[in-house]
């Protein structure tokens, strides 16, 4: 159990750290006028976990709980979630559309071979064949630099889907503890239904004996059948919702939901607070603030393409040519005495388009100024759920010490209630009111227990999983060239 003093003064210092650096983190002004060189990739010190495919470091985050079966959920939905694998697929699109950018860095060198055979319409026995055979090598120049700057943003585009994708990972990850614990607290309270069912019938036989005996009047009797009812609809009100958790939990594993699941063990204790780290690579380890951030330097990337279009073009090529045609023989069909070098160079000017280039210019200066405002509201979105998450999670822990306190008092009194109903000094609506208080108060402190693990992993994925634990980014020089 959690220190509540302890975890009051870590819930005060951490909340006062994020507080005081909102005035010198990334949505200052200082950081756009930085962003606004267009530079070329990230930080160093921006960190997002490696885009392995192995799901070791997020399997690791949730073995805090100490629960083998919670372990194998996770791996296995890692492994068999069809929105993980549709999210997987993404980055493959992205791998492929850098390989294709990249691609013209390259020379292009084909190569073609034909033959067909031809006779005038009055002698069709006079054919004559004829073959061909052409080779062409060429290499474009990237004087103008659209080419570095394409690859620049589909390099950026990848890694903001790879970024995408972890997130996608954790998320699928969360989803699957929060079913199981929710598993387990279904289960909980039907066990809790299930002994107040058992109170009940033992209530009423006594109530039975009672009123056969003409010592109470018919309307306790039927009070005790009411609340009999009400408990065996109790019963079957949380035997749904136990199945519909449990499909629930087979759903986010990438199963069929069919009940076939059985959750062991109990609710754990909930961790201790995640580690914060600096508030800045708090932040910057989540995988929403690396993808804004490229997204933004993709868009750079696209404006600088675009403010090109006003400026006259200047292309160069640099091609190895043959071409070599035969009749009616192949001897010298692939002879390389016509091999041919050229060099070429152009400059080309648009002198009017109707506004069109100049659109395009406004139409990227306007997206980068939205990436620009999306960045800063992704950034102070991070940090509301880094706070509020922080804040709850110490409330819940609060809250259960005071709600421990509330079940323990309550059940006391529901003894001693019953035993006094036993010896004749109670009224029956009286046990009923006390009952109901112990009863309510039980099924809280559980509901709050779930809620603590499930608030934890919500902190857990505001801070962007283990800070510490993660790996840095490639370097500006390495998302430049797309390497």
């Amino acid at each position: 159990m959690i220190d509540n003093k302890m975890t009051r003064g870590v819930s005060a210092g951490a909340l006062a750290a994020l507080l005081s650096a909102c005035g010198h983190m990334p949505i200052a002004e200082p950081a756009f006028e930085a962003m606004a060189t267009k530079r070329a990739g990230m930080p160093t010190d921006w960190t997002v976990a490696p885009m392995t495919g192995d799901t070791a470091a997020v399997v690791a985050d949730y073995s805090v709980f100490q629960d083998a079966q919670l372990i194998s959920y996770v791996q296995e939905s890692l492994e068999n979630n069809r929105t993980l694998r549709a999210a997987i697929e993404a980055v493959r699109q992205s791998e492929a559309s850098l390989q294709q950018t990249r691609s013209g860095l390259f020379p292009q060198v084909g190569a073609s071979i034909g033959a067909g055979t031809g006779a005038p319409i009055d002698d069709l026995g006079s054919n004559t064949d004829t073959y061909s055979f052409a080779l062409r090598a060429g290499y474009d120049i990237d004087i103008m630099g659209d080419l570095s700057a394409s690859i620049q943003a589909s390099a950026a585009g990848l890694r903001s889907t790879e970024a995408t994708y972890e997130q996608t990972r954790r998320q699928v990850a969360a989803q699957v503890a929060r079913a199981y614990f929710t598993v387990m607290e279904q289960r909980l309270q039907l066990d809790l239904d299930r002994q107040s069912l058992d109170r009940q019938r033992q209530t009423f036989r006594i109530t039975q004996t009672r009123f056969d005996a003409g010592s109470i009047a018919r309307d306790e009797l039927v009070l005790g059948e009411s609340r009999l009812a009400q408990a065996e609809d109790s019963i079957l009100a949380s035997e749904a919702s136990l199945r519909a958790a449990v499909r629930a939990l087979e759903i986010a594993l990438g199963r069929f939901p069919q009940n076939k699941l059985t959750v062991e063990g109990a609710l754990p204790q909930p961790p201790a607070t995640p580690p914060l780290g600096l508030p800045e690579l708090t932040v910057r380890s989540r995988p929403d603030v690396v993808a804004a951030e490229l997204n933004m330097i993709q868009t750079f990337a696209n404006t600088r393409i675009a403010e090109l279009g006003p400026w006259p073009q200047l292309n160069g090529n640099l091609a190895l040519g043959l071409n070599n045609a035969t009749s009616n023989t192949t001897s010298d069909l692939f002879d390389f005495d016509n091999l041919a070098l050229s060099i070429g160079i152009s400059l080309a000017q648009t002198i009017f388009d109707g506004g069109a280039i100049d659109a395009r210019v406004k139409i990227a200066n306007s997206q980068e100024r939205a990436a620009l405002e999306r960045y800063g509201q992704t950034i102070i979105n991070a940090y509301g759920d880094i706070v509020a998450s922080l804040d709850t999670f110490n409330t819940l822990g609060s809250r259960n010490v005071a709600l421990q306190k509330a079940s323990d008092a309550a059940t006391e009194v529901l003894r001693l209630g019953e035993l006094k109903y036993q010896e004749g000094s109670e009224s029956l609506l009286n046990l009923f009111t006390v009952r109901d208080s112990a009863e309510a108060a039980q099924a809280n402190l559980i509901a709050n227990r779930r809620a603590r693990l499930e608030q934890w992993i919500v902190l857990h994925a505001a801070l962007g999983g283990n800070p510490t634990a993660s790996q840095a980014l490639p370097t500006a020089a390495n998302t430049a060239n797309g390497s």
